[in-house]
């Protein structure tokens, strides 16, 4: 364990004692125990508390540390496991299966195990409907990049593009969905070649529009090709 993560471990510790003495279980989670904090890093940790309903965030400072907590209770636990896995969007499941133990104990232990296998079951496949909506609007912003738009436009559309270029990989590869950097860092997980290039190109600088529409379309190509005419969406019914 580095010195870093030793000091953030024991500032995250005393965080629990002062604030959450009754919690039944906690942990640090986040960049900073994944081995990934940067300057800027707070500590991030949950809380679970047996015995009471409490479903919410809270950030505090301590020890020099801003501090991102978040508490529940059985309910909001139970609540918010279900929501994400539904959602493919995992949050509270991730910082519980990927957290450090801040209390050594069966709760705690618990917690860990049965986010860890919700985790590593994978999230359920998406349908055809979302799919075909995904791809239709990756096609859509390839289009629109290829346009040659004015530099905000293109920024937004290079933004859109890439989160659904994105999250069709980490679909075809029955991957949970990230946002923000959490979507680089789990691209950058799978062994799909295509993933990895993603990634090479958010790390590039300059970062080129043409080399994202190039490929944007290998992502297309590899779950049906591109989608446009013929794409229906909502229901032509009436009443």
């Amino acid at each position: 364990m580095t010195s870093a993560l030793d000091g953030a471990l024991k500032s995250a510790q005393a965080f629990v004692r002062k604030v959450h003495p009754e919690a039944a279980a906690s942990a640090l989670a986040g960049s900073i125990a994944r081995g990934r904090g940067t300057r800027t890093s707070d500590l991030d940790i949950v809380v679970y508390y047996d015995d009471r309903p409490a479903s919410f965030a809270e950030t505090l400072r301590h020890d020099g540390w801003l501090v991102e907590s978040f508490v529940y209770g059985p309910e909001g636990i139970d609540e918010w496991f279900a929501l994400e896995a539904k959602q493919r969007r995992p949050v509270a499941l991730d910082m519980w299966a990927g957290g450090i133990p801040l209390v050594d104990n069966v709760a705690t232990a618990l917690l860990q195990a049965r986010a860890q296998e919700v985790m590593a079951a994978g999230p359920e496949p998406i349908g055809a409907t979302q799919q075909a909506d995904l791809r239709y609007g990756l096609t859509a912003a390839i289009d629109d990049l290829q346009g040659r738009p004015d530099p905000g436009e293109e920024f937004a559309i290079i933004a859109d593009g890439y989160k659904r270029a994105g999250e069709l990989l980490l679909f075809a590869n029955h991957s949970w969905l990230g946002s923000g950097k959490w979507l680089v860092r789990r691209l950058g997980n799978l062994q799909d070649p295509t993933a990895k290039r993603l990634v090479r190109w958010a790390e590039s600088v300059p970062r080129s529009s043409e080399e994202l529409c190039r490929i944007a379309h290998e992502v297309l190509e590899s779950v049906g090709g591109p989608l446009q005419e013929g794409h229906t969406r909502g229901s032509r019914e009436v009443g």
